[in-house]
């Protein structure tokens, strides 16, 4: 598998150059890094897969690919509502309210910050 690490500026350009060569979505995970976070898009193009990863500051935004495509906007939601990161732009914008209710911790799976505590896994 190759893997591409991008800039969030250089992101869409990416994603639809293997957009454009017929490449399909698979699926994206994010990293909580503890000091970032590290985004990672995978694609199939035939024969195998490609990664494009990003690193994004923990109070930077990333802007949404789901306007390239709409499959994305899922993936994206899950990763704001569990991890807190800023994903800008998504298509179709549950506002972190996609799986969690209102009851729900904020950002269960985002690791703690030492000097806050901030964070659902102990």
């Amino acid at each position: 598998m190759e893997t591409i690490s991008v800039g969030k500026g250089e992101l869409g350009l990416a994603v639809q150059r293997l957009l454009d060569e017929n490449s399909r979505l698979v699926t994206a995970v994010c990293l909580d890094q503890e000091e970032h976070f590290v985004v990672k898009y995978f694609f199939h193009k035939e024969p195998d897969l490609v990664c494009l990863a990003v690193k994004v500051g923990k109070d930077e935004e990333l802007p949404s690919i789901s306007g390239l495509h709409l499959n994305a906007a899922l993936i994206e939601n899950e990763m704001k509502e569990f991890f807190g990161i800023n994903i800008t732009g998504i298509a179709l914008d549950f506002g972190g309210r996609l799986l969690l209710s209102e009851e729900s911790p904020r950002a269960p799976l985002l690791k703690k910050r030492p000097e806050t505590g901030d964070g659902g896994i102990d």
